[in-house]
């Protein structure tokens, strides 16, 4: 399990999230799931996280 699994909860953070055009910085595939989360203090900005939708790649990364 990933650092970005961890923090979200696991597998079952990423089930029934939507995905949006945001290509992959692993595989290049053009589509990802993504959801956001408030990691730092309120005033901050919240943080995506976005799952590759490509079964065989499902790379994790965050913005």
């Amino acid at each position: 399990m990933t650092e970005i699994d961890d923090v979200l909860g696991g597998e079952e953070a990423w089930k029934n999230v939507d995905s949006t055009e945001e290509r992959c910085p692993k595989c290049s595939h053009e589509r990802a799931y993504f959801m956001q989360l408030q990691t730092r203090s309120a005033d901050e900005p919240m943080t995506t996280f976005y799952r590759c939708c490509n079964p065989q790649c499902n790379h994790n990364w965050r913005d």
